[in-house]
């Protein structure tokens, strides 16, 4: 699909807005990272809340984005990206673009799956302690054998080895 060279800028122009919030998302999500691992309750709270409103700019700059292609008549699916003339530099560009907020998507999933999985340990952990602190806990699970092993029964509770 031919396309101007106002339409390529200005196409530009956006996706750089865009690639830009993708990294300002993984930089935040990477943050929050390190605020789970630091356990350290207010810097969770503050790198949330600051993932949410880059989540909400990315998502506002992809709509800008989407609706200038279909706007123009530029396709918007992944597979039609090469439909255009892919010898002029603008349309290089383009593809530079393209591909960058692509690996950031890429990244930032990824980045978001390691905090749910850190939440997820986190609460799992949290979990077990108050089990373990309940009225009706196992007491015979919270003693040791003389050799300092767990008794029977030992691996419900919390002092029994659990991966955070």
């Amino acid at each position: 699909m031919e396309q101007s060279i106002e339409v390529s800028e200005a196409l530009e122009a956006l996706l750089d807005s865009e690639v830009g919030c993708a990294r300002t998302l993984l930089d935040s999500l990477k943050a929050e990272s390190a605020a789970l691992a630091s356990k350290d309750a207010r810097l969770v709270t503050i790198n949330s809340a600051n993932k949410r409103k880059m989540i909400d700019k990315l998502q506002a700059a992809s709509e800008a984005r989407i609706n200038f292609m279909s706007e123009h008549g530029l396709s918007t699916r992944a597979q039609d990206m090469h439909s255009y003339d892919p010898g002029s530099a603008s349309n290089a560009r383009l593809d530079a673009r393209f591909i960058e907020l692509s690996q950031l998507a890429q990244k930032c999933f990824d980045e978001n799956r390691v905090i749910g999985q850190l939440i997820n340990r986190r609460s799992q952990f949290i979990s077990q302690i108050l089990r373990s602190l309940s009225p009706s806990a196992d007491l015979q699970g919270l003693t040791y054998k003389e050799d300092g092993n767990p008794a029977a029964g030992a691996r419900n509770n919390m002092f029994y080895q659990t991966k955070i």
